[in-house]
């Protein structure tokens, strides 16, 4: 019987690929280099900032990519909540969940600060009870550290929650803690991604996966 539910956020909770890829393109501008789609950045997005200007700047040297980091928080900080938005029937998954007892937390790549700032500004109706992104000394999904962190503060065990994410970082995660996980199809990844890196279950919709745990 599951108690909790530890979800991704970005792809997952909130669409939020086109805030990102804004910010990000501003910063190809300042180093004089073509923007990517919104299709490509959801390739990109999912194991941090860090290894996303790798991947978009890989000519640059480590203090380069560093700028280019510091650019994209100060650009994103102002960004951020612009076009962000819960995925449909997102609210819906939640409610049925906090009335349904279940604990709720976030383990997001994002850096902890924005990862805060959005559960802040578009989950607060629902209280999670932990909300962590990248930290500092906490090595970044696919480590199973956060998740954790996260069972010792909510006081359940790995086999007692579900994680539920749209990449295969975050399937690998669970796979990495021992926990069974949830594939959705909404986010920024396709059904064979999750797949091949262990989702237990795949859903197309909040709505389909309500019905998942209400069946549980």
């Amino acid at each position: 019987m599951y108690k909790a539910v530890i979800f991704d956020l970005d792809g997952t909770l909130l669409d939020t690929i086109e805030d990102i890829a804004i910010s990000c393109n501003f910063v190809l501008k300042q180093f004089g280099k073509p923007p990517f789609s919104l299709e490509e950045y959801k390739l990109f997005v999912g194991q941090g900032a860090n290894q996303l200007f790798k991947d978009i700047l890989p000519e640059l040297n480590e203090e380069e990519q560093k700028k280019a980091k510091d650019i994209f928080e100060e650009h994103y900080a102002k960004q951020y909540s612009i076009n962000t938005k819960l995925y449909p029937d997102i609210n819906k998954l939640l409610t049925f969940l906090k009335t349904r007892g279940f604990k709720l937390a976030i383990l997001s790549n994002k850096p902890n600060v924005f990862t805060k700032k959005c559960a802040i500004k578009y989950l607060k109706d629902w209280e999670f009870d932990v909300v962590y992104g990248i930290r500092e000394g906490i090595e970044r999904k696919p480590n199973p550290q956060g998740v954790f962190d996260i069972l010792d503060e909510l006081k359940v065990e790995a086999g007692e929650t579900l994680f539920i994410g749209d990449t295969k970082v975050d399937m690998q995660t669970a796979k990495n803690a021992s926990m069974d996980s949830v594939g959705v199809l909404w986010g920024f990844r396709g059904e064979k991604e999750l797949r091949e890196h262990g989702a237990k279950y795949i859903v197309k919709t909040p709505k389909e996966l309500i019905k998942l745990i209400g069946e549980m």
